[in-house]
């Protein structure tokens, strides 16, 4: 992640509440309610104030968090300790984090893939896949072409107004095209595919993304 965009994380990560708000996408919580996650082994990658991380936590999965963004990493910390959570979260950078083969039985990757330039995004795609264990859980969610942020990115030089687009857009790297998210990772099995466009009321002005969600299970 360019050093731009950790500082524009780092700044809204420093309100006193949770920025993009405490509600997390219905696909996860859905499946992972009525589970019993006592003692398992997470990775919350790119996990910004820690949402995933917490809900995971709090269900006794032992979650290692990782995030450029030491206000956000700080945050989550300071709540892990006061509700005495089992969470190892650290500020490092994904390029630097050792994917250890068939160790996690989650691993949560929400927004992060399309904030990676295209060599390390498909590294760690390829590192995600490895370091699940066998019939380990992975949750990704990525913004799409249909994302007013995709209109301004294409349009960036001329002077186009574009209206319901987040105030962190200008933080993506890539925008995925449609299928494009099942196409990398058509080796797990799918349990749950989705792509459509969402108001978004968390964060800012209100504004629109368009989302593709995928919650999928390692043979």
């Amino acid at each position: 992640m360019k050093e731009s965009h950790i500082q524009k994380f780092n700044t809204v990560y420093q309100s006193s509440d949770c920025y993009y708000g405490q509600e997390l996408r219905p696909e996860f919580t859905d499946y992972f309610a009525n589970q019993n996650l006592a003692g398992m082994q997470a990775l919350d990658l790119g996990c910004g104030e820690g949402r995933y991380t917490l809900y995971l936590a709090e269900k006794r999965c032992h979650v290692t968090a990782i995030d450029r963004t030491p206000a956000g990493i700080f945050k989550l910390r300071s709540t892990a300790q006061k509700l005495q959570l089992p969470v190892a979260a650290s500020v490092l950078d994904i390029a630097d984090f050792t994917f250890n083969k068939n160790q996690f039985d989650i691993i949560v990757a929400a927004t992060v893939l399309d904030h990676l330039a295209d060599g390390l995004r498909q590294r760690t795609i390829d590192s995600i896949q490895s370091a699940l264990k066998p019939g380990g859980i992975l949750y990704v969610n990525v913004f799409t072409v249909s994302d007013p942020g995709y209109i301004v990115k294409q349009q960036a030089a001329s002077e186009v107004s574009v209206s319901g687009v987040s105030d962190t857009a200008f933080c993506m790297e890539y925008y995925y095209k449609p299928d494009e998210l099942k196409l990398h990772f058509q080796d797990l099995t799918h349990l749950y595919y989705y792509e459509g466009i969402e108001e978004d009321l968390s964060h800012g002005q209100p504004h629109h993304h368009g989302w593709a969600c995928l919650l999928a299970q390692k043979p």
